[in-house]
């Protein structure tokens, strides 16, 4: 039996259909779901840290923070979406975007008819904080996307799903 679920999202692909599954899952059994964004830092870090050390002004003809940030790559959100003008440090800019995240992972459980949902977002190690966030809710399912924003350190050294699955005394549903 399902009592608690936490679904993990970092707004890739994968990690919005695991929103979709728990959402779905959770309605079924009337649950209360846990949210969990783990800041981006190992993924974004180098042109964000990069970025925030660039006053948010513009620097004679220079973009503004803002506006470099806005020209990233990203995953299902365009960043310009995402972040505040007036963010100027990557702390600001990595809480915006886990705020947009999670608002969009809420809406979707809200939509799928589930109620008691609480969001959290946490800074570290993503496959560890995954498991500390799920053992301090008291939870006993682990959603997650099977691959998320990942890069060449996570195909070296393995995802962070494939961690979690390692780590967590709990049930641990990773979605493709």
């Amino acid at each position: 039996m399902v009592n608690k679920i936490l679904i993990a999202t970092d707004g890739s692909d994968a990690s919005n259909r695991a929103v979709e599954l728990g959402a779905d899952i959770a309605a079924r059994f009337s649950v209360p779901v846990v949210l969990l964004h783990v800041l981006l830092r190992d993924h974004l870090s180098e042109g964000l840290r990069h970025m925030a050390e660039v006053e948010y002004e513009p620097a004679e003809g220079g973009r503004t923070l803002f506006e470099a940030v806005s020209a990233l790559p990203h995953a299902r959100f365009p960043l310009a979406d995402l972040i505040p003008r007036n963010a100027q440090t990557e702390d600001e800019l990595l809480r915006a975007v886990a705020k947009r995240i999670l608002d969009v992972a809420e809406r979707t459980l809200h939509d799928h008819g589930v109620e008691g949902v609480e969001s959290l977002t946490a800074d570290g190690d993503a496959a560890r904080r995954i498991v500390e966030a799920a053992e301090d809710a008291g939870a006993d399912m682990i959603v997650m996307g099977a691959r998320g924003l990942s890069d060449l350190k996570a195909l070296i050294v393995g995802s962070v799903s494939q961690k979690v699955q390692h780590l967590s005394p709990v049930t641990v549903v990773s979605v493709r």
